[in-house]
């Protein structure tokens, strides 16, 4: 499990979603949460620095872990079919995060994977419980909530679904920002938003099998 948390920090980092030490990324297993540290570049993580909490966020093993913990612990308590999730700081999502309230269903990939629409949480100082609850209201069951002044957080029930919804919002966000400049752009309508959504849980999701 501690592998997948490198794994996938070495991907976002590629991926240019954060930069510096911002961002976090966690993986739960039964009752254990493994979690990105606070403060530490990620080009330096180890193994042995991860760390490992339980569900009521008793430290068990690694460093301390990091400040956005609440907000982990509180989505994994809200959605039992979440298992990893993931936290950056991408340059579309968060532009968008400062002038709206949710991104509306536009493009197919992004209702699928993501939900009907993306929404926007209300604002709140990082690391709060205020801000655990202003995320797990605007996630609901989508798989990505854009933080108001803050960033972008995705989820999925293993670690590979969680990135590749910070793809697909990201490069939605960026859509949607290029649209809004040139003054016109058309929606998916509710209905059909809905049954692609239900199609890509039903039929198109592909689940890695063992995500240790």
């Amino acid at each position: 499990m501690k592998s997948k948390i490198l794994e996938a920090v070495d991907f976002v980092i590629k991926n240019n979603l954060v930069k510096g030490t911002w961002g976090n990324v966690s993986i739960k297993e039964g009752d254990l949460i493994y979690i990105t540290p606070s403060g530490i570049p990620y080009d330096k993580l180890t193994k042995d620095d991860i760390s490992v909490v339980d569900i009521n966020g008793t430290h068990i093993s690694g460093l301390k872990p990091s400040s956005e913990l609440p907000t982990h612990i509180e989505i994994y308590k809200a959605r039992k079919d979440v298992n990893a999730i993931v936290h950056t700081h991408p340059v579309f999502s968060t532009t968008v995060s400062l002038i709206t309230s949710f991104i509306p269903p536009l493009v197919e990939d992004a209702v699928m994977i993501l939900g009907p629409r993306i929404n926007v949480s209300e604002y709140a100082l990082p690391g709060t419980v205020k801000l655990a609850q202003n995320v797990v209201n605007a996630l609901g069951e989508n798989h990505a909530v854009i933080l108001k002044n803050h960033g972008l957080i995705t989820v999925g029930s293993d670690i590979r679904e969680a990135l590749t919804a910070s793809l697909v919002c990201e490069k939605t966000a960026e859509i949607f920002l290029y649209a809004l400049n040139i003054g016109n752009f058309s929606e998916i309508n509710e209905g059909d938003a809905v049954m692609l959504r239900n199609k890509y849980l039903n039929s198109y999701r592909q689940i890695e099998k063992d995500v240790r």
